[in-house]
């Protein structure tokens, strides 16, 4: 007999452990798989807002604990947009609010300075968008999604901080974050929120977009500008932007902490099964050693035996956590916010996972198993 097909065999024979075994690692593959691909999910989401949108810079307080909190002044987008080799800006002041009619639930606020590029960016599939006549007269547009969760109207009042808004269009956006969100005029949401003349931070679009370029803009801002406007600023490229926010770090070491005690139990399970495997197999052990197996050979049985368990919970847990994700994006909590991450990353993340918790779970019982004497196993009842 082959030595691949006495492994399997072992397998088969305790049918109803081994299927246990794979199922307690498949649900603490199935977590990682979840957890962490919604976490990368909530980070390709905010990467996506300033990516397809050209955006080379952004531009927030430097030091701040979260881009939210920072408060600028609002000249500094209107210096920024006197640089040469910039292409455009759009100084924004973004907040999480809650509104009366939308329950307990936070929703994202933004507001836009009149004739910013970034309203052509929205396609307006009911009312109209936001234009000269609706500055002062406290009008806003919302994102379709939220519409559609809501049960928002055109012509419908919605109060924020103890004002009265009313929806004139409703919006349809490329991405899903700003589809769940009130879009306003700067003016009007700096008085909502009681910041006049500030801004969250800016965006900016720079011409030359190759790596020199967008440096020496960098470079510009941080000092020409910061200096101008007597603060500290700080310009970040997309991707370096939300890679560090705290946001993003935050709900990826949640996910990671909440998959490391699944995979704990796991590793326990697999360890429980080994050991009871290599206990119940004594006598058999000794049989092997007697007959010519060297130690290395028992142990190599186990550790195979073992991984052969987490590759099978690594399957279905794999398959579990896909299909966990689509179905977690699809819950009003998130939906809209958060996009099912689902690439080869992920995956790979899954099977490497089940077998290194596999042979973590595994190492000692082998080691236990491969010092079995031949004569003592022998004697073993």
């Amino acid at each position: 007999m082959r030595f691949s097909t006495f492994i399997f065999r072992n397998v088969l024979r305790r049918r109803i452990r081994s299927t246990l075994t794979m199922t307690g690692m498949a649900v603490a593959v199935s977590a990682v798989v979840a957890l962490v691909g919604l976490a990368d999910g909530f980070r390709q989401s905010m990467l996506k807002l300033y990516t397809d949108r050209g955006v080379s810079l952004i531009v927030t307080q430097a030091g701040a604990v979260s881009p939210l909190s920072t408060i600028l002044p609002e000249k500094v987008a209107q210096d920024i947009s006197k640089l040469d080799g910039v292409e455009a800006t759009c100084a924004g002041l973004v907040d999480f609010q809650m509104f009366e009619e939308f329950g307990s639930d936070p929703v994202g606020l933004q507001g836009w300075p009149l004739g910013n590029y970034m309203f052509s960016e929205l396609k307006i599939v009911g009312g109209e968008n936001l234009s000269e006549k609706h500055l002062g007269n406290k009008c806003c547009v919302v994102g379709n999604n939220l519409a559609n969760t809501k049960s928002v109207k055109i012509g419908q009042s919605i109060t924020v901080a103890e004002q009265k808004f009313t929806v004139v269009g409703i919006f349809e956006s490329s991405q899903d974050i700003e589809s769940n969100m009130v879009v306003m005029l700067l003016e009007d949401c700096q008085k909502v929120l009681g910041k006049k003349g500030s801004i969250t931070g800016c965006t900016v679009n720079v011409k030359d977009k190759t790596p020199e370029g967008v440096a020496a803009m960098r470079e510009l801002i941080e000092t020409k500008v910061a200096e101008n406007n007597k603060c500290k600023l700080r310009a970040k490229p997309p991707g370096e932007f939300v890679q560090q926010s705290n946001q993003i770090r935050a709900a990826s070491a949640m996910a990671w902490m909440t998959s490391a005690v699944a995979l704990f139990i796991g590793g326990i399970g697999v360890l429980n099964t080994m050991f009871m495997s290599v206990f119940e197999r004594t006598r058999e052990i000794g049989i092997l050693r007697a007959i010519g197996w060297c130690p290395s050979r028992v142990m190599k049985m186990i550790l195979l035996e073992s991984v052969l368990l987490s590759i099978g919970g690594g399957v279905i847990g794999t398959a579990g956590g896909l299909l966990l994700i689509k179905v977690l994006s699809r819950l009003p909590v998130v939906n809209g916010v958060v996009q099912a991450a689902i690439t080869p990353d992920i995956v790979m993340k899954g099977f490497a996972i089940a077998i290194v918790v596999g042979l973590v779970g595994a190492a000692y019982p082998a080691y236990r198993g491969s010092q079995l004497l031949p004569t003592e196993a022998l004697r073993h009842e």
